[in-house]
């Protein structure tokens, strides 16, 4: 039989421990450098074949938003030995989700509109820079914010 004093040491020991490991799982639940560039690379690449147009447009709309994305995604899990599927939907980013969808219909809407109306050449990929840029700022945010969330749960 256990010892009174014995008891709670031994509890905190316990939380300590599931505290050292949900850090280390949040540390390596963080995405790689490449994989967030990878992102807002397949959303240009979706842009800049719209631009170029023919026969590259369902090409690139196929590579840059299922392909390379599905592919970035299994990558990290096998690089990491973790899969995870909740940074879209941790608490502190649902806001900024929601205003980058926004942000990615309106770049492609002023974009598409200044091609056809205005006739001018490179402006959805120009759209596109803008896109893979704000992507890679997200996508950054989201795998914080997923790190916090494992984090508080402790």
């Amino acid at each position: 039989m256990e010892s009174i004093a014995d008891g709670p040491s031994d509890a905190r020991a316990a939380l300590d421990d599931v505290k050292a490991a949900r850090g280390a799982l949040a540390n390596r639940a963080m995405a790689p450098w490449w994989y967030h560039i990878g992102l807002g690379l397949g959303v240009g690449i979706v842009f800049a074949s719209i631009d170029v147009g023919g026969s590259l447009v369902p090409t690139g709309v196929i590579v840059g938003g299922i392909l390379l994305p599905s592919a970035l995604t299994l990558s990290v899990a096998r690089s990491r030995g973790v899969s995870v599927n909740r940074s879209l939907s941790a608490p502190d980013t649902r806001g900024l989700n929601g205003m980058f969808l926004i942000a990615l219909i309106v770049l492609g809407g002023i974009g598409l509109t200044l091609k056809l109306a205005a006739n001018l050449p490179g402006v959805l990929t120009g759209a596109g820079l803008l896109a893979l840029a704000l992507t890679v700022y997200v996508s950054r945010r989201n795998d914080e914010a997923l790190r916090r969330d494992l984090l508080r749960r402790t």
